[in-house]
């Protein structure tokens, strides 16, 4: 394949409408059985070429045995690229670029139907960071000896309970989808705005604070006067992972203390939230106020929305552990309000913004303050997981072809 055949697609990571479920377990099963074949005659390839030996690598003698077993992780230990050179071949890049309507779900968790081989390589790659496919590969710890994904077995030899992480639809969001996340939210900020967007999206919750004070200084040494708005999207701390949203109105020439501050978050009880006072510390950690001042943190407003469910009577299988794209969505809204209603942002209520950034999230949202059924949200969120793998893939192949043109223009300069 040339490289590059897949990377003008157009991204379908926010296309949330319902797909087509007509794709069978025959098409599927029959689509996997190729792509298995496939991956193991590139590895047929591969050992003929006397990368390496067939006799040493995990004590596996027999070639055929080899390349069914072992082979394809001792490829990725030999190889940096070897991800990218996969996505080389086309009917392996094919299979792994896929849109979700040539996709089949089984049961009721929504669990993909893959490959043998594709699980492997979502597996064994998930080892280095920089190639983890997100939502497609098993914790590390469920991982057997070839890539394979372990089945818990309780002491009585039975499967074990259901746990989170087992499951396509209850793995945890990786850095990769977090990268991803940020870059759609930092383009959906760079048109012009009447006040000017920043999208902050570093370490932690308060480590994202002390960045919007950082820029504010910077802004008010520069002269500037006119506020700037700051949409936050990060893990409230280290010992926290749920994300939350937050938007920041800073004044640069008193960058001391937010002009507004709202956080949104995605467990909304109707009551005061449970992170409200722990919130609350870190606001104040880093934009402490003179003895005898208000706190910063007593202009805190509670712009949260009851989306996402956990932990509430639901089997394991549907937990709900999607505030990354809840909370992507609510940014995405937040900064689209920004452009369109300045003054809204700069002095409405809260009980308007929230109104007005629902009614801007319509994949979750049948009108302003009204969800959509759970199983519809559970969907959607379905769709996006898969979405984001399949960016993540596209950006792989967009990398190693920039690094391979890089490679040829230095090239041609030695050359000449």
């Amino acid at each position: 394949m040339a490289m590059g055949a897949y990377v003008d697609q157009k991204s379908p990571v926010n296309e949330v409408n319902s797909y087509q479920k007509t794709y069978t377990v025959e098409q599927a099963e029959a689509a996997n059985e190729a792509f298995d074949r496939s991956v193991k005659q590139f590895l047929r390839d591969w050992i003929e070429q006397g990368t390496v030996s067939t006799r040493n690598p995990d004590g596996i003698g027999d070639t055929e045995e080899f390349i069914e077993h072992g082979a394809l992780r001792s490829f990725f230990k030999h190889r940096e690229d070897a991800f990218e050179r996969l996505l080389e071949q086309e009917s392996i890049a094919r299979h792994l670029l896929r849109p979700i309507d040539e996709v089949y779900f089984q049961g009721d968790a929504y669990e993909p139907l893959l490959a043998k081989f594709e699980k492997r390589i979502y597996n064994i790659a998930a080892h280095r960071e920089n190639l983890e496919v997100p939502f497609r590969y098993s914790p590390l710890s469920r991982q057997g000896d070839h890539g394979d994904t372990l089945q818990l077995i309780d002491a009585n030899g039975n499967q074990s309970h259901e746990d989170i992480g087992v499951y396509f639809g209850t793995r945890r969001t990786d850095s990769t989808a977090l990268a991803i996340l940020a870059h759609q939210l930092r383009w959906e900020a760079l048109s012009p705005s009447e006040v000017p967007i920043h999208v902050v999206t570093e370490g932690y919750m308060i480590d994202s604070l002390q960045r919007v004070k950082a820029i504010a200084e910077q802004l008010g040494e520069q002269g500037v006067t006119e506020p700037h708005c700051f949409v936050i999207q990060r893990r409230h701390a280290v010992d926290d992972r749920h994300l939350g949203t937050a938007l920041l109105i800073m004044n640069p020439q008193l960058p001391a203390v937010p002009q507004r501050i709202i956080f949104c978050d995605t467990l909304s009880t109707g009551v005061r939230p449970p992170w409200w006072d722990k919130f609350r510390h870190k606001v104040d950690l880093v934009f402490p106020q003179p003895d005898g001042y208000e706190p910063a943190s007593a202009r805190l407003e509670d712009g949260g929305v009851k989306l996402q469910r956990l932990h509430d009577g639901v089997p394991v299988r549907h937990q709900d552990i999607d505030c990354a794209f809840y909370t992507s969505s609510m940014c995405r809204a937040l900064i689209q309000l920004v452009k369109s209603s300045p003054d809204l942002i700069l002095n409405g209520s809260i009980e308007a913004i929230v109104d007005q950034m629902t009614e801007r999230m319509p994949e979750y949202y049948e009108q302003p303050n009204q969800p959509k059924e759970p199983a519809i949200v559970r969907e959607v969120n379905v769709i996006r997981r898969w979405n984001t793998g399949w960016q993540a893939l596209k950006n792989m192949m967009q990398n190693h072809l920039t690094d391979f043109v890089a490679q040829l223009s230095v090239n041609e300069v030695v050359s000449q």
